[in-house]
């Protein structure tokens, strides 16, 4: 059997239901202030679009996630959020860092829990500013719209470019900016240290 080298990476959507039935869930993150914030660079609304490129953000906003503690206030390393937004705590930041995880912009966000107004300051989004041009196009299947210079992909028939992304342990395609694809060697510093929220979808 072909060894799996690279990983799709979320949130683990389906511990949601499995948390709910056994009293442990984590916190989410319903809404944001994010929507309201505009300058001369971002209009007002699109401001959550910046974290999917790989412009660099100069100005970075006092950005915050709200929360109720009545329904949880146990954390998770990786944060489950209305924008799915990459945000991690700031141990899997430190430990990324140590083992020289490149290729990723850090911004701290805000976490406020609307019951009693507590922050949590130990959270932080992942800005991933490897964009890369990752799949195998020769492979994969795809429609492409030339007037919005647009690409679908079609689950399934989706393929990495190995030999290109093997550079890489955190990367972004350039052709579908959504996924958030990492190395077999993320996926075992997530097991090896019992992080709760990621979830991992093989890739071809």
């Amino acid at each position: 059997m072909k060894k799996i080298e690279f990983y799709k990476m979320s949130f683990d959507m389906d511990r949601i239901d499995e948390t709910n039935k056994n009293g442990e869930q984590t916190i989410y993150a319903e809404t944001t202030n994010m929507d309201e914030y505009e300058d001369e660079e971002v209009k007002k609304g699109f401001f959550e679009n910046t974290i999917f490129s790989k412009k660099e953000i100069k100005r970075w906003p006092e950005i915050c996630f709200y929360y109720s503690s009545h329904i949880s206030d146990n954390e998770s390393e990786y944060l489950l959020n209305v924008k799915r937004w990459p945000i991690v705590h700031s141990k899997v930041m430190t430990a990324f860092k140590k083992a020289e995880i490149n290729g990723i912009r850090w911004y701290p966000i805000k976490l406020i829990d609307i019951e009693t107004q507590k922050e949590n300051n130990d959270y932080y989004v992942m800005q991933i500013m490897n964009v890369i041009d990752a799949f195998d196009m020769e492979k994969s299947k795809f429609k492409y719209n030339a007037k919005y210079d647009f690409y679908t992909f079609i689950p399934g028939e989706t393929y990495l470019n190995v030999d290109v992304c093997r550079k890489y342990d955190i990367f972004r395609c350039d052709k579908s900016l959504a996924a958030l694809y990492v190395s077999d060697k993320i996926k075992r510093m997530v097991q090896s240290n019992n992080w709760r929220g990621f979830y991992f979808y093989p890739q071809q």
